[in-house]
């Protein structure tokens, strides 16, 4: 195992002790649990949802009326230019 030191505030190591002593458990093993769970989110942070996923709730919710509007190239005349 690899020991590393670094230097936190007087504030946050009250915070880490007090959070020890409740779990019972060391200060270096709640601050490897800690890491781990950072290190896990950064994991999978570059997996970013599809615009389906965020605004899943949004489709189908709103109606044109014309039910081939995506699909007809008719109705497409004009857009994007």
């Amino acid at each position: 195992m690899t020991t590393i030191s670094f230097k936190i505030s007087d504030d946050l190591a009250a915070r880490v002790d007090a959070t020890a002593r409740a779990r019972r458990t060391t200060r270096s093993e709640l601050l490897r649990e800690a890491l781990e769970e950072k290190l896990a989110l950064e994991d999978t942070a570059d997996i970013r949802p599809t615009l389906l996923e965020l605004a899943g709730d949004l489709c189908g919710k709103v109606s044109s009326g014309i039910p081939d509007l995506g699909s007809n190239p008719r109705h497409l005349d004009g857009y994007g230019s």
